[in-house]
């Protein structure tokens, strides 16, 4: 028998959320088939099987939220897979019944469950609005996913004589909001949102954010970029302007390693990295997620242009793997032509700075005392001002915009 834990994903990460099984009791799994979805507030990774063999037991269901190192599923491997492998009719039988609970959000040992006696399957704030009005939610067919009870279901039940209180009739009456101010649409608030919310929130707690803005004249970049991306066509591989401002915050993180540093505020300390995994705030349907560039001083701009394509293909299609995620040491945002002039963006915890990066556009300039039309970008950079001081964050974009600006310079060192 074997058990696959949730692996350590990544610096901070000590649990993750099951979105979606990939897999059910009784199916057979080969070596790096995925198994399941799980939800980091860094991003959506899928775990692949470490072995081959059949799962026997899902210990978690969609929604859950799972510590590190505690197991995911149960499953038998090796000799036992091979040789007592479920009648086809029974394991037809288990994966049906198991796909009812994943569906209906039970953990996969419900259906093992008797028929009768099974405790009503009900939200939270429907059992509470059950008591509240004095019914047996045991009592009462559900019609929702799976048997559960539903605030319908209590109002089909009201005719047992027990007048509800008035708190409770409001609970009752979806057409109140609508008498009142409209329609209300409920979005519940989860996966990867609810660790944006998470996250965000827990950074602008702690973190003593201050902002930076500065522009830079791109049109050397421009020039370029578009040289280097026509002979990079060649091979397949399409350059855009991040892997350069990526060399040049890499750059600029050498000369200044305060900024390059997460700060551990239970110790009171500042972890300087002395390497450079930069995270790319990407977004994605579900939200946004920040995968992270490797080893990124070390690597050419083609190279940093392949490795940025296939981390936005795989956060927008919820296929990063562990390895992609977690454990940055600065992070890098761009929204591309929705860039806008500036922003101020959120440091991504446990980070003490983030460089957000906007739109290049045609813009009126005075050079040697005349009005020229040229290509202008902003930066700004959010820090933390309990580690981070406001010359020191100055000095550092003034870097990042010494290379960007003659971009020659990028190709003078490595990390």
């Amino acid at each position: 028998m074997f058990q696959l834990v949730l692996p350590d994903i990544g610096e901070g990460v000590v649990e993750a959320e099951i979105l979606k099984w990939l897999v059910l009791p009784g199916d057979e799994v080969r070596e790096d088939q995925p198994l399941v979805e799980v939800m980091t507030d860094k991003a959506t990774v899928t775990i692949p099987s470490p072995k081959s063999g059949r799962v026997t037991r899902l210990l978690w269901k969609e929604g859950d939220v799972a510590k590190v190192h505690h197991v995911l599923l149960e499953m038998e491997v090796g000799g036992d897979a091979r040789a007592a492998p479920a009648a086809p009719a029974a394991a037809e039988s288990l994966a049906q019944e198991a796909r009812a609970a994943v569906t209906a959000g039970l953990p996969e040992e419900a259906p093992k469950a008797a028929a009768t006696g099974r405790k009503a399957l009900a939200a939270p704030a429907v059992r509470a609005l059950a008591r509240e009005l004095g019914l047996d939610i045991q009592s009462i067919h559900g019609t929702g996913p799976g048997g559960r009870v539903t605030k319908e279901d209590l109002r089909a039940s009201r005719a047992n004589g027990k007048a509800p209180g008035p708190g409770a009739l409001a609970a009752l009456s979806p057409e109140a909001p609508s008498r009142a101010r409209g329609e209300i649409e409920v979005v519940p608030v989860r996966g990867l949102r609810r660790r944006i919310a998470e996250k965000m929130a827990r950074s602008t707690r702690t973190a003593a954010h201050f902002t930076f803005v500065e522009q830079l004249d791109a049109g050397e970049l421009v020039r370029v970029k578009e040289r280097m991306a026509r002979a990079a066509a060649d091979e397949g591989v399409k350059v855009t302007f991040l892997p350069f401002i990526v060399k040049a915050a890499v750059a600029a993180l050498q000369r200044f390693p305060h900024v390059n540093a997460s700060f551990d505020e239970e110790r009171g300390e500042l972890h300087l990295k002395r390497w450079y995994d930069i995270g790319i705030a990407t977004s994605t349907e579900q939200g946004l997620t920040v995968p992270v560039l490797r080893r990124a001083g070390e690597r050419s701009i083609l190279d940093l242009a392949r490795e940025i394509e296939r981390l936005a293909v795989d956060s927008r299609s919820g296929k990063l793997h562990p390895e992609d995620v977690g454990g940055s040491t600065f992070t890098i945002t761009s929204l591309g032509a929705l860039g806008g002039m500036f922003a101020t963006p959120v440091i991504n915890h446990p980070e003490v700075a983030i460089l957000g990066v906007h739109r290049i556009r045609p813009t009126p300039v005075v050079r040697d005392g005349q009005v020229v039309v040229r290509d202008v970008m902003h930066l700004s950079l959010t820090s933390d001002h309990r580690v981070v001081d406001g010359d020191e964050a100055a000095a550092f974009v003034y870097e990042v915009i010494r290379y960007l600006e003659d971009p020659t310079l990028i190709f003078l060192r490595t990390a």
